[in-house]
């Protein structure tokens, strides 16, 4: 009676453990999903604005204030009569530009809320890009590692 009691409550706790185990490799799919999902994005309006874009110049005109004491420029510039402000993506400190700086903006000619700083010599594309390559592999190898070790009930994490 002991034994059949322990078998069924050993079946169900190794129904529990596969379980779990599907569930984390499912959580970190989705979290390289997610990356991989923004990745593309920035790879995409990169390359949106690098094909369809125009140069100008922008000011500096404030921070905005970041976790840890970092710091985000928003610097604003004029196309055709109107104004437009954006946020800088790269968080620094000390402030990686001066209030009151001008900088060469590359904004989306048939929409200026798209812009970004224009200081790499690189296209605006290529670092976007690469994390979805390295992102891509990631997954694969994600899935190879996930999969053997949750058919072999090891751990995953």
């Amino acid at each position: 009676m002991q034994t059949k009691t322990s078998s069924k409550l050993n079946k169900a706790f190794d129904s529990f453990d596969k379980l779990y185990r599907g569930c984390v490799l499912i959580g970190v799919n989705l979290f390289v999903l997610l990356f991989l999902c923004w990745s593309l994005y920035k790879g995409f309006v990169g390359f949106r604005v690098e094909s369809n874009g125009d140069t100008t110049e922008g000011t500096v005109v404030r921070y905005e204030e970041r976790d840890g004491g970092t710091v985000k420029a928003v610097i604003s510039f004029d196309v055709n009569g109107e104004s437009y402000t954006f946020t800088d993506d790269v968080a620094s400190r000390p402030p990686r530009f001066e209030l009151g700086e001008i900088v060469t903006v590359r904004y989306d000619r048939s929409n200026p809320n798209i812009a970004q700083i224009d200081d790499s010599p690189f296209p605006l594309w290529l670092f976007p890009s690469c994390w979805v390559a390295g992102l891509f592999v990631a997954l694969i190898g994600v899935n190879i590692w996930g999969w053997r070790a949750w058919k072999r009930g090891e751990e995953m994490l």
